[in-house]
Parts: C-alpha cells; sequence; structure tokens
C-alpha cells in the first residue's frame, strides 16, 4: 500500500503555502478595519437558525477531538508516524490531512469568537 499512496495520494496535496488559513475566510484582528468587519459579519449572522449553530458547535467538538484521531491512525502498522518527521507516504498524508482538519476547528472556533454576542 506504500507504493499506491505514494502514487495516488501525495500528488493531491497542497504545498503548505498554498493552503488555506481561517483569516481567508474571517476578518483578520491585524487588519484595517477589523471592528468594522467584525460587525458586518455579526449583522450577517442574525438570521442564522439557532439549529445551524448547533451542528456547528457539534462539529468544532468533533474538530477538537483530532489529536485522538491521529494518535490511533499513527498507531497502524503502516502509518506509524514516532517521530512526527516520517518520510513513509502514509505519515505525510496523516500529517497533512490532521493540519486540514485542524484548520477547520480553528475557523470555528475563531467565527464563534467573532459571534459570541449572538449565540
Amino acid at each position: 500500500m506504500r507504493d499506491w499512496a505514494s502514487q495516488n495520494l501525495l500528488m493531491h496535496l497542497k504545498p503548505v503555502e498554498k493552503c488555506w488559513q481561517p483569516t481567508d475566510f474571517l476578518p483578520d484582528p491585524a487588519s484595517e478595519g477589523f471592528d468594522e468587519q467584525v460587525k458586518v459579519l455579526r449583522e450577517r449572522c442574525k438570521e442564522i437558525p439557532d439549529d445551524y449553530f448547533l451542528v456547528l458547535i457539534g462539529d468544532m467538538i468533533t474538530e477538537e477531538a483530532l489529536p485522538t484521531y491521529q494518535t490511533m491512525i499513527n498507531t497502524l502498522n503502516g502509518v506509524r508516524d514516532g517521530t512526527g518527521a516520517s518520510l513513509t507516504p502514509w505519515a505525510i498524508w496523516t500529517r497533512a490531512w490532521a493540519a486540514e482538519e485542524n484548520g477547520h476547528g480553528d475557523l470555528l472556533n475563531k467565527y464563534f469568537m467573532f459571534l459570541e454576542e449572538l449565540i
């Protein structure tokens, strides 16, 4: 499976420099006009039903468990990444997957911080 992963998985990974960040979707605290951007975001979100927020909170809880998932994956033969720097294709993919999923959790966390007055 190692050769298969090398040929079929790794080609889909983006270089780190091209990966998205939460600030690509939310106001950047370091940007000019941050307070106004947060006010606009809050205004846009006022009509979102509570059921949607409940789903997002459930998703955030799942994202927060990410270290548990990665730890479990790292115990599997052929995937094991004991140092966090293994060059095996499965270890590389697992780290990239974990980083992407971590971004989802960061985005949701910041989103909820900006909306704390509403929820």
